[in-house]
């Protein structure tokens, strides 16, 4: 009994992103805190950011990333324009991760970290693309010598189709002090299974681990008296793939709503909004009559509010960078592949609606297995 009660009432700190003006980036530290928590356990996300890899580069303001596009125009269009929206949106993002996160008090060095680690009676390594080699840190791996605390991950996101040589050391060394392994894809499972003695789990992302009621509940509905849309969301501004949304819009007669992400998103002919939170987000997620995306987690949430939507592969298939495998991965387990717009479409072909009631079983069977393997990790003694 008292053993059970000990395993019931854990102390676990997280290790993940949790900062920038990213969507998916806060949804999925939101949604594994959230489910943790609910089994009973105090849970906090250790409050520390990593300065000296490439992840830092990828979460560059997103005034940052309209400067560095090579047009001139979009540049002072947007900035101008929407510059007040955009510090709008970052301040809504970084209010919701303190609004609906506990985090660790701020981590200023590695002693810290290590201090502040060994407090906790397990570390959960995950989720989104804290184990992409292509920015390797051992924090993402809590990889010290001096950490003592129990490791597992749940649903880290390698995001590749190759691990390049130079990085293989760091990261057979780094996995090898984890208790359970569990990734998100099926991709990443084939490039770990070499360095180790089993193949890992293969999990769902945070955000699917919590019912389409409990997103509710987080984030209330609001009321709109919008006209039929299609909502709109690039993390690329691929223009070929921007053309065919507004042609399959206006093809529909929908309105075209747009939540700009990079610079050639700001000057669509359609209704920008920059300024959207969460809560603005998911509830325009809700009501659209069609989803049309690049974007990992924004399909996800077309998924769990049994959306019409299409989604455009944001890599070409033969890059190395590719991060196609996650959606890829994320469509063939929902058993929603004819959804999946190769990288080169130039134009949205016309579906028939998706029933969900014949894509749910498979979908709930592996969030039901991954619920699974996250107690057993959780409680393994």
């Amino acid at each position: 009994m008292e053993r059970r009660k000990r395993l019931e009432n854990m102390k676990i700190g997280i290790i993940t992103w949790f900062t920038g003006p990213n969507y998916g980036t806060n949804l999925q530290a939101i949604a594994l805190q959230y489910y943790l928590r609910k089994a009973g356990h105090k849970v906090e996300i250790i409050n520390y950011e990593v300065t000296s890899s490439k992840s830092k580069k990828e979460k560059k303001s997103i005034f940052k990333k309209i400067a560095y596009q090579p047009q001139k125009y979009v540049i002072k269009y947007a900035l101008n324009k929407y510059s007040k929206d955009i510090v709008s949106r970052n301040e809504k993002l970084a209010n919701a991760i303190q609004n609906y996160c506990s985090l660790t008090s701020k981590i200023s060095n590695v002693n810290q970290l290590i201090d502040t680690c060994n407090t906790f009676d397990l570390l959960v390594c995950g989720s989104d693309q804290i184990w992409n080699p292509n920015w390797y840190d051992r924090f993402y791996y809590a990889d010290y010598d001096d950490i003592k605390t129990r490791r597992i991950s749940y649903a880290p996101s390698m995001g590749v189709n190759a691990i390049s040589n130079e990085v293989i050391p760091e990261i057979k060394r780094s996995i090898s002090k984890f208790d359970m392994i569990s990734v998100r894809e099926e991709k990443a499972a084939e490039l770990l299974e070499p360095f180790m003695k089993s193949k890992p789990s293969v999990v769902v992302d945070p955000t699917l681990l919590l019912s389409e009621e409990e997103w509710n509940n987080l984030f209330k509905k609001r009321e709109t008296d919008l006209d039929k849309y299609v909502l709109a969301f690039f993390l690329n501004d691929e223009m070929t793939h921007l053309k065919a949304t507004r042609n399959f819009a206006k093809k529909h007669s929908y309105r075209l709503i747009v939540i700009p992400y990079k610079g050639m998103t700001y000057l669509q002919k359609a209704d920008i909004r920059a300024d959207t939170g969460l809560e603005d987000l998911l509830n325009l997620i809700k009501d659209a009559e069609y989803v049309i995306t690049d974007s990992f987690h924004i399909t996800v949430f077309s998924i769990i509010y049994k959306k019409q939507f299409f989604t455009f592969q944001r890599f070409k298939e033969d890059a190395f960078t590719s991060q196609n495998v996650r959606v890829t991965n994320l469509l063939k387990i929902a058993n929603l592949t004819s959804r999946l717009l190769p990288y080169k479409s130039t134009t949205i072909e016309e579906m028939d609606e998706i029933n969900y009631d014949n894509h749910e079983t498979e979908l709930k069977n592996e969030i039901k297995k991954s619920k699974d393997f996250l107690k057993k990790a959780v409680e393994k003694s």
